[in-house]
């Protein structure tokens, strides 16, 4: 059962309180929902897949053991679980008392206990899921074998920590001047309008919205104060990046390319598979694309004039290029060493920039390869929202993800005297 427990640990900090880039200029999603600073429908994945700063890698609830697997066709008494009894925590100190500092900064209890609420939520749904396999895991438990922390002492550690990064979130825009513009504050009003109508039904004003929120031990100024700062936290990457990295001086992401090993290149893709089916084309028709992808070679390398080369590459590709993401990235590829098929990054390694290779068979078919040089205007992957990204955007990621982790890793929490709580003297 123990095993479980740091697995746990890792979600509710994902689900509760990861930063991230979550509300993009192109693609904002008004959810109608009070939003952790973390969504991970909002979020990319992976910087390489994003237009600013990710969380750390999302970690999965495993599935529980097949032995402990609850037996469908048994009748059983559901377990009892244990929760909080957020009524009485909630009222220990009014809203405006002041229950620490961040870095200088003051905390609210209002703000404090909205992140208690909300990892304490997060560890009663890990619980009853547990329960639902006839495992048992209590407030009381151990994080592991080794460690003398309880599941009640870390929920207070995680609140802790959510506190911390939404203080550093506002602490950045406010030095970085970003600031909510009016296309912001026209989201959240829409944002608004749709949560009131998809929790309180249609003609439901803000007091019935206020009413509901209170019921769940969520206060409305700190509703708004989340819902702000996902548009902050945007804000603040474009005040010191520009909008996906546009601030990022050239030379600057031609080195984060040259020191992350990438490499250009652009093909034709002359396949020996079928698109649909993957099955291998049979030998008469490989051997036709075979011929097709030596003719297209041999002209290619036979001019001499580079401009001239790399004009009729592009029409050849247009012509023949069979690889279904030629649309995508009409300029070609920036890799990494491991991300493509070996024989196409062999290929290229080979080669001095716009040469052209012979034809070299993958998996895939038959690739005639054009080196190119680094440059930080190819699109080299996609947000969610559909915009291209290129060499300034990934490394406008990277720096800022980096100064964010470590501004939150390195403020403190100072909780104030008569503050300190042991969730397990509110257990239901």
């Amino acid at each position: 059962m123990k095993k479980f427990i740091l697995i746990l640990l890792a979600v509710c900090l994902l689900l509760g309180c990861g930063i991230g880039y979550a509300v993009s200029k192109d693609g904002a999603k008004g959810s109608g929902e009070p939003v952790a600073l973390y969504d991970p429908e909002n979020v990319p994945a992976a910087a390489a897949e994003t237009e600013a700063p990710a969380p750390a890698a999302e970690t999965e609830t495993p599935a529980p053991d097949a032995e402990t697997a609850p037996d469908e066709s048994a009748e059983s008494e559901p377990t009892a679980v244990r929760g909080l009894d957020y009524g009485a925590i909630r009222a220990l100190h009014a809203p405006d008392e002041i229950a620490g500092t961040v870095d200088g900064r003051d905390v609210s209890w209002d703000e404090y206990f909205y992140w208690l609420h909300d990892m304490g939520l997060q560890a009663e749904q890990y619980i009853q899921t547990l329960a639902m396999y006839g495992q048992s895991l209590d407030w009381t438990d151990k994080l592991s074998d080794d460690s003398e922390q309880t599941l009640a002492e870390y929920v207070v550690e995680l609140a802790q920590d959510c506190t911390k990064q939404l203080v550093v979130v506002e602490a950045v825009a406010e030095e970085s001047g970003a600031a909510l513009t009016a296309e912001n504050e026209a989201a959240l009003a829409e944002e608004l309008k749709t949560a009131i109508e998809n929790n309180c039904g249609a003609g439901a004003g803000e007091e019935e919205f206020n009413a509901l929120l209170e019921q769940e031990f969520v206060s409305r100024a700190m509703y708004d104060r989340i819902s702000r700062a996902n548009y902050l936290f945007q804000n603040s990457f474009d005040a010191l990046y520009g909008e996906n990295g546009d601030k990022v001086p050239e030379e600057t992401a031609l080195r984060y390319l040259e020191e992350n090993d990438y490499l250009g290149a652009s093909h034709i893709l002359f396949m020996t598979i079928d698109p649909n089916t993957m099955e291998p084309l049979d030998e008469a028709a490989a051997a036709q694309k075979l011929r097709q992808a030596e003719a297209v070679s041999e002209e290619l390398r036979a001019i001499e004039d580079v401009d001239a080369r790399v004009a009729r590459f592009a029409e050849l590709k247009e012509q023949y290029c069979e690889d279904t993401g030629k649309t995508a990235y009409p300029d070609g590829y920036l890799f990494t060493p491991g991300t493509m098929v070996s024989e196409f990054e062999e290929g290229t390694k080979a080669l001095g920039e716009y040469e052209v290779s012979e034809p070299i068979l993958s998996a895939y078919g038959y690739h005639v390869i054009m080196r190119l040089p680094l440059s930080a205007e190819i699109t080299m992957d996609y947000s969610q929202a559909g915009t291209p990204l290129d060499a300034r955007a990934l490394y406008a990621n990277e720096q800022f993800n980096a100064m964010m982790n470590s501004r939150i890793e390195q403020s403190v929490f100072t909780l104030a005297d008569g503050f300190a709580l042991d969730l397990t003297d509110y257990l239901n």
